[in-house]
């Protein structure tokens, strides 16, 4: 009999209201757009993708009893595919949502192939630590822990490292032996790269974008270029992603000198949005890696290559979580670009000559 294998999933939930515009917005005019409300935030956007593949997740998101959290509870609950009462009772029971909190807002805006996100959270009372310690007990049989945008990890409502649901979350699974794996948001970053060090060595993989993990390790004195990152990280000796957008997404494994990179797949016309694609990402390669903590090289390659095609998929659908797609069709879309998808390997100074090519093509798209 199979091993039952569930993945513990920790981050944020909030109501997404999409702009859409097919122009670039003018400033102080009356524009034209399309208004479109979903529901996402990291915590979402991952339970969704792994569970309309069939995946059983237990999640513990940062929502309240208002009728957007009851939304998002009802969206999830629809979701669960691999039947099983004790996740649908864990999901479906009042003890979901956590009291007196405000489920968050976000606007993003879409304009062409720009996105920008503004967010509001009227929450000001760390309830989130005490909500998961509770919650947690409540699992089983964990593989994977996901931890995504802890909002309430802010610096203002955190004075000590153990008051962080982040924190927490890590040491409590730290000699558990599951496979964690990290993708900070904004409030966790504010705490800086020597807060986050120490705890470091008991996150499997850890994944930012390539803009938050240059200010992770950026100093008073200098901007770091990607190369000097990936010299960073190779003598951390940690396993990381860092994912690229538009054009794919670097992995280093960690006791390999080489580097990985998932090459970019271009969608033309059916590129709508790239909100949550790193999130698509992340489960993507949970998916694959569950359950493991020696990771393989072989097994390293193939969860990105796959974890590739979940973020591709995502692009072409608006919002974070928004017709997350089945095994069957990720499965499908997935032989369809795999030649396009395939995981090359640098090393030596042909590291050096693609991140620096991956600098300035960054630079140029985003003038």
């Amino acid at each position: 009999m199979e091993e039952i294998r569930n993945i513990i999933v920790i981050g944020g939930a909030n109501v997404e209201y999409i702009v859409k515009s097919e122009e670039e917005i003018v400033q102080g005019a009356k524009n034209s757009v399309e208004i479109e409300e979903l529901y996402g935030g990291s915590g979402v956007n991952y339970t969704m993708r792994l569970l309309c593949t069939g995946e059983r997740v237990y999640p513990l998101l940062y929502l309240g009893d208002d009728y957007a959290g009851i939304q998002i509870q009802k969206s999830i609950s629809s979701a669960l595919i691999a039947e099983d009462p004790k996740i649908r009772y864990f999901i479906e029971k009042k003890e979901f949502f956590i009291p007196k909190v405000q489920t968050p807002k976000s606007t993003i805006i879409v304009e062409g192939n720009k996105r920008t996100i503004l967010t509001h959270d009227k929450n000001d009372k760390n309830r989130f630590r005490p909500f998961i310690a509770q919650r947690l007990k409540e699992t089983q049989n964990p593989s994977a822990l996901i931890i995504g945008h802890i909002h309430n990890d802010k610096p203002a409502l955190c004075n000590h490292p153990e008051e962080l649901s982040t924190v927490f979350a890590i040491k409590y699974f730290a000699d558990k032996n599951i496979l964690i794996y990290v993708n900070f948001g904004a409030s966790q970053l504010e705490h800086g790269f020597l807060f986050w060090k120490p705890y470091l060595r008991f996150i499997d993989i850890f994944q930012l974008n390539i803009c938050e993990i240059k200010n992770f390790f950026k100093s008073k004195t200098s901007n770091p270029s990607l190369y000097d990152v990936l010299k960073i990280i190779l003598k951390l000796n940690i396993t990381a992603i860092i994912t690229l957008d538009k054009f794919g997404a670097l992995g280093i494994l960690k006791n390999h000198d080489k580097i990985f990179m998932a090459r970019p797949v271009e969608l033309g016309e059916k590129f709508m949005d790239s909100t949550g694609a790193g999130d698509a990402f992340c489960a993507g390669m949970v998916s694959v890696l569950k359950g493991k903590k020696n990771i393989s090289e072989h097994d390293f390659k193939e969860a990105m290559q796959i974890a590739r095609s979940w973020a591709v998929f995502a692009c072409t659908t608006y919002g974070g979580a928004n017709k997350c797609p089945s095994a069957e069709a990720i499965e499908t879309f997935h032989k369809k670009i795999v030649n396009q998808n395939e995981v090359l390997e640098y090393e030596g100074e042909k590291i050096k000559d693609l991140t620096a090519l991956i600098d300035i093509t960054i630079q140029l798209h985003d003038l």
